[in-house]
């Protein structure tokens, strides 16, 4: 039997949850010219929402094209261009290899090359050999209005783990071309995305950046419990067992209503479970849970210093004055040029974020497990 709950890829039809109003906003926005930065830490269901928006909005419309690209693994300026424009060439190309000839007429100084991903279907996809002059990159960053205007089309690009791409060193030139060349688009909607909310906020908050009102900027909040106790309760329903929406909002209660964790949890207590979850098959599946995902857990704490692990020992105290002279005695944090900068690195790479006054983990699991591995 196939189960009924789903992490590590993304989450479509009777697994994709709720997220009502997020759609209609999103499409409403991309559907009106008006460009989107969706920002939430990892495994929140960010690609889910877009990927589920983006197939609505095609099914609506004949005339809407959805481009998706992955920014995660792009690491120069020539695979961004390279990229970009075969992603985009082959969204709006057509299933047959004439498409390659009609393509050509919107670059000039790239070569397109046909790649056949599916002979039966004759499903195409562009790649590109080049290496890119200044009045290419323009051409490229041009490339989804030339050719939306030309067949009559809406393109939306999505470009999942846009932070990303701030680390290519000709990031700021790339930059400021991108935006005063999209900005100046009225058949193209740019959807950016991506799960660093201190660099995604850099990019499109801080005014003296070229992206900032470039758009609306949606921080994505969690699936709320009601929705998710439903889910689980109609999943295990479907499948021949029973779960008690006690125990169905402990699993979000547990995971703090965390999409990929929620899931996740789900899973090996519905796959435990013969007729009926028991307290003895939830506390199993939870240190399951933990253990899973420990050997992750670990490798990212050996990368840091006694002191951030520090940082983290007080924050899982509840403890947020960190240059109080009780918390630097009892957590050895170090002077305060050490504090303030482990408080940033801390927060730049999602273990901690403030809420008011106060520090608290990102991801509840690896608090648990952090919990269990430092605070015994």
């Amino acid at each position: 039997m196939k189960a009924p709950f789903q992490f590590g890829s993304l989450a479509e039809k009777e697994n994709f949850i709720d997220r009502i109003e997020d759609r209609a906003l999103l499409k409403q926005l991309l559907m009106s010219g008006i460009h989107v930065m969706l920002i939430s830490p990892r495994r929140w269901g960010k690609s889910s929402l877009v990927k589920a928006v983006g197939e609505e909005l095609k099914a609506e419309d004949k005339n809407v094209r959805v481009c998706y690209i992955d920014a995660f693994s792009i690491s120069t300026e020539v695979e961004f261009y390279r990229v970009f424009a075969s992603r985009v060439m082959s969204c709006a190309a057509s299933r047959f290899k004439k498409g390659v000839e009609e393509m050509k007429k919107f670059l000039t100084g790239a070569v397109p090359q046909l790649v056949i991903r599916d002979k039966v279907t004759e499903f195409v996809t562009f790649d590109l050999r080049f290496q890119p002059q200044e009045k290419d990159k323009l051409e490229i960053l041009e490339l989804p209005e030339k050719i939306a205007a030309a067949k009559g089309l809406r393109i939306i690009v999505c470009i999942d783990e846009f932070q990303q791409l701030a680390n290519i060193p000709q990031y700021p030139d790339m930059e400021g071309k991108m935006r005063s060349v999209w900005q100046l688009q009225h058949n193209v909607s740019y959807c950016l995305y991506g799960s660093k909310r201190h660099m995604m906020t850099e990019i499109f908050n801080d005014s003296s950046k070229p992206f900032y009102r470039f758009g609306q900027v949606i921080w994505l909040k969690k699936i709320e419990e009601r929705y998710w106790v439903e889910f689980i309760i109609n999943a295990f329903k479907r499948t021949g067992k029973s779960i008690s929406s006690e125990f169905a909002k402990r699993i979000c209660g547990v995971t703090q209503c965390h999409s990929w964790y929620v899931q996740q949890l789900s899973f090996f207590i519905w796959n435990s479970t013969d007729t009926e979850v028991t307290e003895e098959i939830f506390d199993r599946s939870l240190q399951r849970l933990i253990d899973t995902n420990a050997p992750m857990f670990q490798n990212d704490v050996e990368q840091l210093t006694a002191s951030q692990k520090a940082m983290l020992r007080a924050v899982n105290d509840g403890r947020y004055q960190f240059a109080a002279d009780e918390t630097k005695r009892l957590y050895n944090m170090g002077n305060a040029n050490t504090i303030a900068r482990n408080k940033r690195l801390l927060q730049d790479k999602d273990y901690i974020e403030q809420r008011g006054q106060r520090f608290h983990f990102v991801d509840p699991i690896f608090q648990l497990w952090f919990n269990q591995e430092y605070n015994n």
